[in-house]
């Protein structure tokens, strides 16, 4: 089979049982985000250890079931870049929980690399590999694709199997690969692809603990929510629904002491009436709702208000990191992010810190604790 477009399936089982035969699947995606709930997933590029590329066309109604055993089979290593977003895409396109993931993006930053680099800067540093980038305003849901643009779309996996060889070497020779194959593991936890609960999802909006108080969290939990079921039930994207901002500013009048809500207005995208007019009934009821919540029912800010010393503390802390980092060859920001290690300097034994378990603890956690630890 040559490399090109699989657009039937025959042609796709036979790609993915050449990517079987040599155990390696180099996998990227492309795809359009406009209108929808989800991005649209036009194409997938996967290439394997012969070192032939070829990208599926998820247009056509291909049978999707092949490409699905390979994502499952863990004798096969699915390398990818940045893999969050694609294996997201996958999982919901393909129905399997991906295992067996290596991460080029996050291996670079357990050797020396950014663990937050680009895949055309990581292929020049590490194997001397320019990549143009000629298509990267292209509508990859139009058709036909032009070989242009396959051919720009395909240089995206042509080169991850020897990438991640070379990523591997020099995690060998620094000593890191045990802890890159520890956090790798966690690509495979099927709770990392479900779906977000909806009176979760207001902790996804940024900066809302600096503009209310728990009792307005209350109220943007709420509408949260209903923003949320609504874009799943509308197939619409969040924001269509109302900018975050809209929805904080619906939360203040919670806030204010406002226990009606008869005009609910936001700034939203919606042009059909009917979902426009059901969407302000669902988020003045929610607000109603929310305002006869008892205190003790009131949700805390996702960010603490953390004391000075705190802060400071944890302020060391990072220069900490910093130069651990560079004895160790690991990005800083591989340990922890900022959230999390104020967390840690506040209170070490907070449940699901990654700098209390595993390498990360045994690396810079105990220390952290002894040296930074604000009682």
């Amino acid at each position: 089979m040559e490399e090109g477009l699989i657009r039937n399936t025959p042609d796709l089982k036979e790609a993915c049982a050449a990517l079987v035969a040599g155990g390696v699947a180099a996998l990227d995606t492309e795809f359009v985000w406009r209108a929808t709930f989800r991005p649209h997933l036009a194409i997938v590029q996967m290439a394997g250890a012969d070192g032939v590329c070829r990208a599926l066309d998820c247009q056509l109604g291909t049978d999707p079931s092949p490409f699905a055993a390979v994502l499952s089979d863990p004798a096969v290593v699915k390398v990818l870049h940045a893999a969050h977003q694609d294996l997201e895409l996958l999982h919901h396109y393909a129905s399997v929980v991906p295992v067996n993931v290596f991460d080029t993006q996050l291996a670079a930053g357990f050797c020396g690399h950014s663990a937050n680099v680009g895949l055309q800067k990581l292929l020049y540093e590490v194997l001397d590999v320019g990549l143009p980038k000629t298509e990267t305003c292209t509508d990859w849901s139009r058709r036909p694709l032009t070989d242009a643009q396959v051919r720009y779309a395909l240089d995206d996996v042509r080169y991850l199997v020897a990438l991640r060889a070379a990523l591997l070497a020099q995690c060998d020779a620094f000593g890191t690969r045990e802890w890159l194959e520890e956090d790798l593991q966690k690509l495979e936890l099927p709770e990392a692809y479900g779906e977000i609960e909806p009176e979760e999802a207001w902790k996804r909006i940024r900066n809302a603990s600096r503009h209310l108080r728990p009792q307005g969290l209350a109220g943007l939990r709420a509408v949260a929510a209903v923003r949320e079921v609504r874009a799943r039930e509308w197939n619409l994207p969040r924001a269509w629904l109302g900018e975050d901002g809209s929805l904080v500013a619906l939360a203040e009048r919670l806030q204010r002491g406002e226990t009606s809500f008869p005009n609910v207005r936001f700034r939203h995208r919606l042009r059909n009436n009917a979902q426009r007019d059901h969407l302000a009934a669902d988020y003045a009821d929610a607000l109603a709702e929310a305002a006869r919540l008892p205190e003790g029912e009131w949700p805390l800010p996702v960010q603490p208000d953390y004391p000075s010393e705190v802060r400071d503390a944890a302020d060391r802390a990072h220069d900490y990191l910093v130069a651990r980092g560079e004895e160790l060859h690991v990005d800083p920001a591989v340990f922890a992010n900022r959230a999390q290690l104020l967390a840690f300097v506040d209170d070490p034994e907070a449940p699901e810190n990654p700098l209390a378990e595993g390498w990360r603890f045994e690396t810079v956690g105990r220390t952290i604790i002894e040296r930074f630890y604000v009682p």
